[in-house]
């Protein structure tokens, strides 16, 4: 529906201009990239002797299966905007300048970015196609377009940035300046730990375990020691009956 109504508003004006000097470029224009890496076009129209009412162009890659589009996004004038169906190896692209932010004179003008993903070794151009500008004064201009191409390579790199491969494992360059002086820094020796020796005395028997070694316990040299300690219960026993006994006849005032 919105393609409809854009499609209905570049339609209204009737009158056809010549180029007038108009052309739209894509930028870069070329290429290389590794597969899954990706790079943003910017379709751009050099000059706009009346102003910019709308536009419709289809965005193509020539060999779709060297590359796929994966996104397109508008100026902030391209209030009014639609792509047909991603990702895809062709687009269809419209926007209308609603606020008339783009009048009679403008130049450069950005008319959209259009994000590919390189996907598999192979080259393909990229073309404008069905290319339609409608300006603020009832009519529309044909402009020149140009090309570009896309080159996908197992181990390629950008032709438009320079990549630099950084060496993490070169050691560090240690500069000294006059009248400073640097000290190396030793690293503090490594202590040995001495582990704790725990001593635990084991209640064994007396007797002779095996393999013959011969384990001796100490005797009680005590002579309370050798009486059963039963004995001691009785006594304490007897004591404290008696002594119960004489508190209850000193009670009674008996003795």
């Amino acid at each position: 529906m919105l393609i409809l109504v854009m499609t209905l508003v570049i339609a209204a004006s009737g009158t056809v201009s010549a180029s007038q000097g108009a052309a739209i470029t894509i930028s870069p224009s070329g290429v290389t990239l590794l597969p899954g890496s990706t790079v943003t076009y910017q379709i751009s129209i050099n000059t706009l002797p009346a102003g910019l009412s709308g536009y419709q162009l289809d965005f193509q890659l020539t060999n779709p299966s060297a590359g796929q589009i994966t996104r397109v996004s508008f100026p902030s004038w391209a209030k009014l905007n639609n792509a047909s169906s991603l990702p895809a190896g062709r687009a269809t692209i419209s926007a209308v300048d609603l606020g008339k932010a783009i009048s009679d004179g403008a130049a450069g003008t950005t008319l959209a970015s259009v994000t590919v993903e390189a996907v598999s070794a192979g080259t393909s151009n990229v073309r404008l196609q069905n290319v339609r500008i409608d300006d603020d004064h009832g009519g529309y201009i044909n402009p020149d377009t140009t090309t570009a191409q896309l080159v996908v390579k197992q181990g390629g790199v950008s032709a438009t940035t320079a990549v630099a491969t950084v060496n993490t494992s070169v050691a560090p360059t240690v500069t000294t300046t006059a009248g400073v002086m640097t000290k190396a820094i030793t690293p503090l020796p490594t202590t040995a730990e001495t582990p704790v020796v725990l001593s635990v005395t084991s209640n064994i028997p007396q007797g002779t375990p095996p393999g013959g070694a011969t384990v001796t316990t100490a005797s009680p040299t005590s002579l309370f020691a050798k009486i059963p300690r039963w004995i001691f219960y009785a006594a304490g026993i007897i004591a404290l009956v008696a002594g119960l006994l004489l508190l209850f006849l000193a009670v009674t005032r008996r003795i």
